[in-house]
């Protein structure tokens, strides 16, 4: 089992590698890299904690978007190109074939943040003349949000039958579950049904609370974060993303090919 799911990551990991989306993404953010530093020496404040916090919005945007583009279709282009029949013909089985697909996905958008992540601390080290390694935390916590990213492409890729939608209902959530918080405050505030306020926390509940992964502004301003934290975030993105593992594997195994 084992062997086989290593084998469809690296395959997965090494056609992403390949994939012109991955190196749009990579110039993009060179650009906004380029753009924040720029940006940075004309404002009439801290020009390095411009640079930072844009720099560590840019890591999070380019591969969140290459997550959701590229997962939105990594199972569908295997049964577009008939090539699922080949794979699961080989003595492989569907949940095998999620797993490896999910953590070849995950290994691409380690490699892009690993890379970025180098590229901003380079700029950072250029004007501040040292390397703030404390921003290496906040790629952490950006990897652990995409975990979740990743696994909810798959769920969505394992039930619903175009790209479009796929992607749609992926960022959709992203955006929701970054949003989050402002559900019960939303809840307390207003006066409302009982009804429609249990519904409404029971939508918070089961959103993905990305929110909690942000920690741009203590990083910018040198505030320190709660070993805690990162034990929570790290607790919490495997035990969100497995969940949807495990659904999707689910799906995917009762979906019909045609």
């Amino acid at each position: 089992m084992i062997a086989k799911v290593i084998s469809i990551a690296l395959t997965t990991y090494r056609e992403s590698i390949r994939n012109k989306i991955m190196y749009s993404v990579f110039f993009f953010a060179a650009a906004i890299l380029g753009v924040s530093s720029l940006f940075g020496t004309v404002t009439m404040g801290d020009h390095v904690k411009v640079i930072k916090d844009f720099g560590l919005f840019s890591l999070s945007f380019f591969t969140v978007t290459y997550a959701v583009i590229s997962g939105a279709s990594l199972l569908q282009k295997e049964l577009a190109q008939k090539t699922i029949y080949n794979i699961l013909g080989k003595a492989v089985s569907r949940y095998e074939f999620v797993i490896g697909k999910y953590l070849g996905m995950l290994m691409t958008v380690f490699a892009m943040l690993s890379i970025m992540s180098v590229a901003l601390l380079f700029f950072t080290y250029l004007f501040q003349g040292s390397v703030d390694w404390y921003m290496l935390s906040g790629s952490l916590m950006i990897f652990l949000q995409l975990v979740i990213v990743c696994a909810l492409a798959i769920f969505f890729s394992s039930i619903v039958v175009t790209p479009l939608l796929s992607g749609a209902f992926t960022f959709g959530v992203f955006l929701a579950g970054r949003s989050s918080a402002y559900i019960p405050y939303f809840v307390n505030k207003e006066e409302m049904d009982s009804s429609l306020e249990a519904l409404l926390m029971g939508v918070y509940h089961v959103l993905p609370h990305l929110d909690a992964f942000e920690i741009t502004p203590q990083i910018v301003y040198q505030l320190p974060v709660p070993q805690s934290h990162y034990l929570w975030g790290l607790g919490y993105s495997l035990s969100y993303s497995g969940i949807l593992l495990v659904l999707a594997v689910v799906f995917f195994s009762r979906k019909e090919f045609n």
